[in-house]
């Protein structure tokens, strides 16, 4: 299997077939942006998401606390979805926030709680913060 490929199938099994095949034509498209796309499959992936050491669910974990830190609402709900798909409940993501307060400020958290918030709402989990698996993905 080619790096190329490893990296789709793990964004098909974080985030779903259209956003994998979206990711996949961009990347080949030879238009602008195709080698980020390329790059986001190939490294980010391909060889970061698949290496040993940690799990997805940790990773994803990493994942949403730099969105967080960073106040990339979009990003942040990619992340939870890829966690929530990759077995994290919301009740864990919660944990993340609380986690994440002291050292990156309410401003950030709410940024983030907002892109949550559409995250629950697109999946039908209003009230349920106990989540534990799939029920459609991004």
């Amino acid at each position: 299997m080619t790096n190329r490929e490893a990296g789709i199938n793990v964004v098909r099994e974080m985030m779903g077939d259209q956003s994998a095949a979206k990711l996949s034509a961009s990347a080949d498209s030879n238009t602008f942006g195709a080698p980020i796309a390329a790059y986001a499959l190939d490294q980010a992936f391909a060889d970061i998401w698949t290496r040993p050491g940690l799990d997805r669910r940790s990773r994803s974990l990493v994942a949403m606390s730099v969105m967080i830190a960073m106040r990339q609402p979009h990003e942040f709900a990619i992340h939870m979805g890829a966690g929530l798909n990759n077995g994290l409940t919301l009740k864990e993501i919660e944990e993340v926030l609380i986690q994440a307060l002291p050292y990156v400020g309410y401003p950030a958290i709410a940024t983030a709680l907002a892109a949550a918030a559409e995250v629950i709402k697109e999946r039908g989990l209003d009230g349920d913060e106990n989540y534990t698996g799939h029920r459609g993905l991004l």
